[in-house]
């Protein structure tokens, strides 16, 4: 507090820790916060009440950031409020910092990606912020807005079960994958651009054996395929039935007679469906004891008619570890 002659009248403990200096009762202020100097009018008018209060913002004292508030107390007495903002200047700096090379950041890479002749697009966190014309293109859309209102998930291409583009650069990262879109195959890589921007870089393979569509335990088709023919199929408007299959009670199997007898179950059972099914039929491996099965050109009562086959070789056949 000071009076009209601005000398200390009164003092919080602790106020040297803002000021660096000590002051004491009876010391000008201005003395201990030349910050005030050149504001003695508006000190003024607190005092008249002319104005209820001043603020002087964002003064830089002692390594902090600070804000001064001068506040009418009594007619011979005002208040010199000090408000230590510093956590919030530096969550400021932090945030300009961070728009500014971002700005930067979204100009150099739009620029670099639509001169690529790859496909490529880039996350922020789990949002696409860009993605290249060659993959517009490749997947017929006409911009990143169509990309984003299609809710496209590039990662539900690969064979693991994913939730995120974070989740795929933790796997493309440290390991080559291949994904599968449209028949076609790719290796999809990934590479840390920012705190939060990640590149992925899809490159066709052009010669590829058949094994990278194939699961290596059970001989079945792997997702990514699975998901590629399915959405051929989609694309001709053409008559089919999606079969979803999880075997019951797995968990049991491999706690009770071992992982080895468990995998054993699987390859038993995906050889099982697939001498029952037609060649024509896509039979996948959707992750663990999850199947797929995909009927083309056959009607929804013979599709049912055919599960229900399936279920009955599968529920009487005795398998060879568990019966």
């Amino acid at each position: 507090m000071i009076d009209k002659s601005l000398n200390i009248v009164s003092l919080s403990d602790g106020i040297n820790s803002y000021l660096g200096t000590n002051p004491i009762v009876g010391d000008e202020i201005c003395k201990h916060l030349a910050e005030l100097v050149g504001y003695e009018d508006e000190i003024k008018q607190v005092f008249n009440k002319n104005i209820p209060s001043y603020l002087i913002e964002v003064v830089y004292i002692n390594d902090m950031y600070i804000n001064i508030s001068i506040e009418y107390y009594s007619e011979d007495i005002v208040t010199i409020l000090l408000h230590n903002i510093d956590d919030i200047m530096k969550s400021k700096r932090k945030m300009l910092q961070y728009s500014n090379e971002s700005l930067l950041l979204n100009n150099t890479l739009e620029k670099m990606l639509n001169l690529q002749n790859a496909m490529l697009f880039v996350s922020d966190n789990d949002d696409i912020i860009y993605a290249n014309k060659k993959l517009l293109d490749y997947l017929n859309i006409d911009s990143l807005d169509d990309f984003k209102d299609n809710n496209i998930k590039l990662y539900r291409y690969l064979d693991v079960i994913l939730n995120s583009y974070n989740e795929l650069f933790d796997i493309v990262n440290s390991k080559e994958k291949y994904i599968v879109m449209k028949n076609d195959t790719f290796i999809i890589n990934g590479t840390q651009l920012e705190s939060t921007h990640k590149l992925f870089t899809l490159s066709k393979v052009t010669k590829l054996s058949n094994e990278i569509h194939i699961d290596s335990l059970t001989r079945l088709y792997r997702k990514s395929y699975f998901m590629a023919q399915f959405e051929i199929v989609i694309e001709k408007k053409g008559i089919y039935t999606l079969v979803v299959m999880d075997l019951d009670n797995f968990k049991r199997v491999n706690d009770t007679y071992g992982h080895l007898a468990g995998d054993d179950v699987l390859k038993e059972f995906a050889s099982l469906v697939k001498s029952n099914i037609r060649k024509d039929d896509i039979f996948a491996r959707w992750g663990g004891e999850e199947f797929l099965l995909l009927f083309q050109n056959t009607s929804l009562e013979n599709s049912i008619k055919k599960v229900k086959q399936i279920h009955s070789i599968v529920d009487n056949h005795k398998f060879q570890h568990i019966g």
